[in-house]
């Protein structure tokens, strides 16, 4: 199962809801659903969306009669839901706007009308892969009812267009943890915050292996560099032309090529710092360089 249907499971258990709840979560559904003949109808491939608000209308509408249609093709099933009267069309109005007499406003109405939404027409993708959070209406001329709506309850959505549909999107973590702890989801909210902080660890880890790396390739070159002038004083003008200081600089540099300047520091007959190791292979890259112009 994908991480956006275990969402979607998750969210289709509304026998805790209360009565207004369930019709506001009902009424997102129709929401985001289709007209056929004039009718909504709500049309999905998932079979616990279609369970959901066949329950739904059982509480909404008891007295009225619904039917579940399965059509099934290429191995897929596609199922229709609708009520046969005009009931919904008379208590939930003509979806051109968000109707406040069903969704009065208060964050438990409002969290279930998005929930019915969502489970119709929103789609996450694994937070492993990217964050991104999309509805796409299939009544295309309702999405800016639906904007409206969700920035009136605190969350900036955005909008593309995509052929002849307007996408609603969440491209950042926090944005998506926000939305989908709102309308129910909060396990997968947690689960999107802990692939974030795994993500952060790891890329933590990768910038400290890569300054490690940075820092030893700048230890070596430095090493080989003075090796190599110490070697050119060796050649031109003998170890004894050095000053004492000097030249037990230049024979631990020698024969430790891979010691970093902190454990060359240690090697030293007397104590040094690393600024004043440091001064001293300057002091021998100085006349190495004086040997070289000489030489030029």
């Amino acid at each position: 199962m994908s991480f956006s249907s275990d969402i979607k499971k998750e969210l289709c258990a509304v026998r805790e809801l209360s009565r207004n709840e369930m019709a506001a979560m009902l009424y997102g559904m129709f929401f985001a659903g289709r007209t056929l003949n004039n009718k909504p109808i709500v049309q999905t491939e998932n079979p616990d969306l279609a369970a959901a608000a066949a329950v739904l209308a059982e509480c909404v509408f008891p007295d009225e009669h619904y039917e579940t249609k399965r059509l099934v093709k290429n191995g897929s099933s596609l199922y229709t839901f609708s009520i046969k009267s005009r009931c919904v069309t008379e208590s939930f109005g003509d979806f051109s706007y968000v109707n406040s007499e069903i969704v009065s406003g208060n964050d438990a109405d409002s969290s279930a009308f998005l929930r019915g939404v969502f489970v119709s027409c929103g789609s996450v993708t694994d937070p492993n892969k990217e964050y991104h959070l999309e509805i796409v209406l299939p009544e295309n001329h309702r999405s800016g009812a639906l904007r409206g709506f969700i920035e009136e309850h605190g969350m900036s959505v955005k909008s593309t267009v995509r052929g002849k549909n307007t996408v609603l999107y969440f491209k950042t973590s926090g944005h998506i943890e926000d939305f989908l702890t709102y309308i129910g989801a909060g396990l997968h909210a947690l689960e999107i915050m802990q692939v974030k902080i795994e993500k952060d660890i790891r890329n933590r880890a990768n910038r400290s292996v890569n300054c490690d790396s940075a820092n030893l390739d700048k230890t070596v070159a430095a090493s080989e560099k003075s090796r190599r002038d110490i070697a050119l004083i060796i050649e031109k003008r003998g170890l004894d032309s050095l000053p004492a200081e000097l030249r037990e600089t230049a024979v631990l540099r020698m024969k430790n090529p891979e010691s970093s300047l902190s454990e060359l520091c240690t090697l030293h007959s007397s104590e040094i710092s690393r600024s004043g190791l440091n001064h001293r292979l300057k002091k021998l890259s100085a006349i190495a360089e004086s040997l070289k112009d000489r030489c030029e």
